[in-house]
């Protein structure tokens, strides 16, 4: 499959954020942040589509979130590329993430060390470790007592979160998300981590929320709009005392989110945490 790039110079961190935020709900599938990059001498933020994606009617979305936004709109160049040429720069710079009790290494990659090691095969997918939601996911779920647990992750995307749960203990994990590349990606990290006999992956349907008191935890590292949507869902699968954990969610933006978590009923805020822009929140059900 051929994918095509879209390089946007923009340097202000915080548009950063909000753009990444816009990118993958118009269905980017991975960012590269060129700054953090040594192999070009560019800056600036790197968006990868499929080809099936119109770049002049994604580059046109750009352009009006700019404007929406109040800000300059910056320079926009897209490029058409192969898949492989993108995994081979994923070679050239991405390296081993250490997040609470883990350390997210690369397939290729052979490295000694004391944490709980997570095998990742970056693909075009969001959470590979690199990004602050994900390392503040896994920092949580470091903290806790997974032995034995029932876990859900809505929007599993390479399926890190559901690893991590593994990793420590969890009995089953429903892993779901709405892409198929998402999907792929999750069953072979699932796989190379030797996760794919408790992590059933699979495509999200509405029957995914239908069974009231199910799991013992709930992950979700996505959109914040999408977060709200699921939240009354999230709110009737966790069984009581059972824990939500939410991230994908921008500082600025919590008091939405507070402001759901308050409608929705039944839900205490039991845990907070904030990593440059994003923030974490975590929810205990009565």
């Amino acid at each position: 499959m051929e994918w095509f790039s879209i390089d946007i110079d923009i340097n202000d961190e915080i548009q950063k954020d909000l753009l990444t935020e816009f990118a993958f709900s118009i269905g980017c599938k991975g960012i590269e942040d060129l700054d953090e990059t040594t192999f070009e001498d560019k800056s600036g933020l790197r968006l990868f589509f499929e080809e099936d994606d119109d770049p002049k009617m994604i580059v046109n979305s750009l352009k009006l979130f700019f404007e929406e936004n109040g800000f300059k709109i910056p320079e926009i160049f897209s490029e058409k590329i192969p898949q492989a040429d993108w995994r081979e720069e994923w070679k050239k710079t991405y390296s081993p993430i250490e997040a609470g009790k883990f350390l997210v290494v690369p397939a290729w990659m052979d490295v000694m060390t004391d944490k709980i090691k997570i095998l990742i095969e970056p693909k075009m997918a969001f959470g590979t470790g690199t990004h602050e939601t994900t390392k503040l996911m896994l920092e949580e779920i470091s903290k806790h007592d997974f032995k034995g647990k029932k876990v859900f992750e809505a929007g599993s995307g390479s399926g890190i979160l559901s690893i991590a749960a593994v990793k420590l203990g969890a009995e089953s994990v429903t892993a779901v998300d709405i892409d198929e590349e998402s999907y792929d990606n999750c069953k072979e990290n699932a796989h190379l981590n030797h996760a794919d006999m408790r992590i059933h992956t699979k495509f999200t349907t509405d029957s995914d929320y239908e069974c009231a008191d199910k799991y013992d935890f709930v992950l979700a590292n996505i959109n914040r709009s999408v977060l709200e949507e699921l939240l009354p869902s999230f709110n009737k699968i966790v069984k009581p005392g059972g824990r939500i954990i939410l991230s994908g969610i921008l500082i600025d933006e919590n008091a939405i989110m507070y402001s759901r978590i308050k409608e929705a009923g039944g839900l205490i805020t039991d845990g907070y945490y904030e990593m440059n822009e994003w923030c974490l929140i975590r929810l205990v059900k009565n």
